[in-house]
């Protein structure tokens, strides 16, 4: 049956122009910006204490347009990435865009969180298509599902490991985790998922409540969009490693940090690091070290304000992309950087296995010499690790996006 699609836009309308910082965001738009011009698309939907407001297609379209605008090639912040990457001692002179304000973000999202278009309800047997899985820690928001048995409700999962790991989140994120999870179960037609570990994890979960929900799994493709040509001969001759990932305890900074001290220390040449990413969360020790550490100030760069294709060309040009996460769910970059044809670098875990289809360097996430070995093979142009690595990246089998919502729209059209 093809039903009419409701599209959930709170998470996009709630974060704003910060929706696309993190991978949840970053799927969430490219869903949205898939449907807004979609002929199957009814309305779209934020949530309300009695029941979802109503937005007409048009508004979604505005909010993908105004939320992830179309940006230049490049930024002031790039241009001193780059430069900093090429040598120069001192960066270009040029002031970054400033954000957003606070009160221009209330004024943008004050008449979303207030509009209900006609019809003013989700139309009869619609598709209710939540994608965020944002608030569901609120299960009063989701209440009227219960009051509309003809429609179907589909929930995006990105992972479980505020449940499975939470020495790395937040202090009582766990059981906001677990409330949001519960709901989503509780109402949920079906799922939607991007890696078979957390399908997996997911049925030990529906299990567990006696629950049989149809859960698909499609890899995503990379969210940087396209470009015919990322490549920069004079990038291509520097040594630089990039680390793409919010600055989280999970996602290991520190470790590498010390290895780029390490290196310092030593005789040889130190290459260049960039961690591209927001600030996140329990990263003191982090922030600490990138402003205090003399000796690996020269060497590494935190930026978190870089345009898509900015991003691509960083990471089209690099030696490799670095991952030594101790849990994913999935792992964006890796799929990003790999379908570039750039040599990956992530931690032995089972999802990096799965996405990554065997082409990437594996190794512990414990082993700080392993890494520093790696970093300091793959900065030698003839290695034959560093060829080898090349050559796997080359041969990546990139999922894309066509194809990945005509899988999509098939599970839908099942339901």
């Amino acid at each position: 049956m093809t039903r009419p699609i409701v599209y959930d836009a709170t998470h996009l309308v709630s974060l704003g122009r910060a929706a696309g910082a993190a991978g949840i965001g970053r799927i969430d738009l490219a869903f949205a910006r898939h449907f807004a011009a979609h002929p199957r698309l009814s309305c779209a939907a934020h949530y309300g204490a009695r029941g979802p407001h109503v937005l007409a297609p048009s508004r979604l379209a505005r909010i993908v347009a105004d939320v992830a605008p179309a940006a230049p090639d490049a930024s002031a912040e790039w241009a001193r990435l780059r430069s900093w990457l090429l040598g120069a001692e001192r960066a270009p002179s040029v002031t970054a865009p400033a954000p957003r304000d606070a009160l221009g973000q209330f004024l943008w999202r004050t008449p979303l969180r207030l509009a209900n278009d006609a019809p003013h309800a989700p139309p009869p047997n619609s598709l209710y298509l939540n994608i965020g899985q944002h608030a569901c820690e609120f299960p009063l928001l989701f209440r009227w599902l219960e009051r509309r048995p003809d429609m179907r409700a589909v929930f995006f999962v990105h992972d479980l490991l505020p449940l499975d790991r939470p020495e790395f989140f937040r202090r009582g994120y766990e059981a906001l985790f677990r409330r949001r999870i519960d709901t989503i179960l509780r109402h949920a037609d079906a799922l939607l998922a991007m890696s078979e570990i957390v399908a997996e994890r997911l049925e030990r979960e529906t299990a567990r409540k006696g629950a049989r929900i149809p859960i698909h799994v499609e890899p995503a493709p990379s969210t940087q969009g396209e470009s015919a040509d990322a490549s920069d001969e004079q990038l291509a001759r520097c040594d630089y490693f990039v680390l793409v990932s919010t600055l989280e305890p999970r996602k290991n900074h520190l470790m590498l940090l010390n290895v780029w001290r390490a290196l310092a220390a030593g005789p040889q040449p130190v290459p260049k690091l960039v961690l591209v990413g927001g600030r996140g969360w329990e990263n003191e020790q982090i922030v600490d070290m990138l402003n205090r550490c003399e000796a690996i100030r020269p060497h590494v760069r935190w930026t978190s304000d870089l345009p898509a294709a900015a991003l691509r060309r960083l990471l089209a040009n690099a030696n490799a992309l670095l991952m030594p996460s101790f849990a994913e769910g999935y792992g964006l970059p890796v799929v990003e950087a790999l379908a570039l044809g750039t040599p990956a670098i992530v931690s032995d875990i089972p999802v990096f296995r799965e996405i990554a289809q065997e082409r990437a360097l594996f190794l512990s996430p414990l082993d700080g010499l392993g890494w520093k070995r790696a970093v300091t093979d793959f900065c030698a142009a003839a290695s034959p690790h560093r060829l080898a690595a090349i050559g796997a990246a080359q041969s990546f089998s990139a999922p894309d996006w066509t194809r990945y919502f005509e899988r999509i729209e098939s599970f839908l059209d099942s339901l």
